[in-house]
């Protein structure tokens, strides 16, 4: 079974790889007013998912560590090495090598029958998973599904659930957020903080072989760093310039400039903000993608 999905894998994924397209996509600032070109930057983000459940953002804060299961050793080595390159130029830490792995990428047959079994044999590891994405998820025939586990911690990096088990020991720990009434803002020079930050402990990202067939390697495997390293959600109308948009008519092929941008400002961000502050600075983020924010 391994040889024979290493061969879908090799036959299929790679077959349009010579046709790989090269993104050049970035915001386009020549004779548009910056209220338009603001609006792309917004538009860009509300797309993306990050932040508009309410919850503040989430990232890594440990170093990522990807591992690949279901292809041959060379195609896994290829698709973690593209996660870790992703990561290293968005300003990620990466792991070294051997680590402990928390984020996992697999390569199956039929991804929906994987994620069922997920949820009825471990339900706690789609805790953190959205009510609104969890039909999709289960239910829905995308190429590529994937989830976030994720843990609330003190503004100082101090976890709260005392809990040092490996993220894909036990992916069931708290992944709430405050109720209302409960999160305490410090104010400080104006600037207000939440005191809590939300991180990523754990990532899961299925691929379908028989649904992503044509598509290149290379680019299921961006499309994976993508939102492995971003708490993006699952969306019928992705960002048009972004690898998001990979299963899309004519969708990039690789990580767009707004891809890198968004990622380089993501892990910019204050964590210890609220969603709302959190997306107007990824905003910024896109508009100066060269300046840093110092909040």
């Amino acid at each position: 079974m391994a040889a024979i999905r290493s061969m879908l894998i090799t036959a299929s994924l790679l077959a349009t790889a010579a046709a790989a397209q090269t993104a050049s996509e970035t915001i386009d600032v020549i004779g548009r007013s910056p209220e338009e070109v603001r609006q792309e930057a917004q538009q860009f983000v509300r797309a993306t998912g990050v932040g508009d459940d309410g919850r503040a953002i989430a990232r890594w804060v440990e170093p990522v560590c990807p591992h690949v299961l279901g292809v041959s050793a060379d195609i896994g080595k290829r698709v973690a090495d593209t996660v870790r390159a992703v990561a290293s130029e968005a300003g990620i830490r990466v792991a070294r090598t051997p680590c402990r792995t928390n984020i996992v990428i697999s390569f199956v047959g039929d991804g929906g029958a994987l994620v069922r079994k997920v949820a009825e044999k471990a339900p706690g590891r789609l805790t953190d998973v959205p009510a609104e994405d969890r039909a999709a998820l289960l239910r829905g025939d995308a190429p590529i599904r994937w989830w976030h586990a994720t843990e609330m911690r003190t503004k100082d990096g101090l976890g709260t659930t005392g809990n040092e088990a490996p993220p894909f020991a036990k992916l069931d720990g708290p992944g709430g957020v405050p109720m209302a009434g409960e999160v305490h803002f410090q104010y400080n020079s104006s600037i207000a903080s939440t005191q809590m930050v939300r991180v990523l402990k754990a990532a899961t990202v299925v691929i379908d072989v028989n649904r992503a067939t044509g598509m290149p390697l290379d680019s299921v495997a961006a499309f994976a760093a993508m939102v492995s390293l971003a708490e993006v959600g699952p969306s019928e109308q992705p960002p048009a310039k972004s690898i998001l948009s990979l299963f899309s008519e004519d969708g990039p092929r690789d990580l767009t400039p707004l891809d890198e941008n968004f990622l380089r400002a993501l892990y910019r961000l204050p964590l210890d903000r609220t969603a709302l502050a959190q997306r107007g600075l990824l905003v910024r983020g896109l508009l100066n993608p060269a300046k840093r924010d110092e909040n």
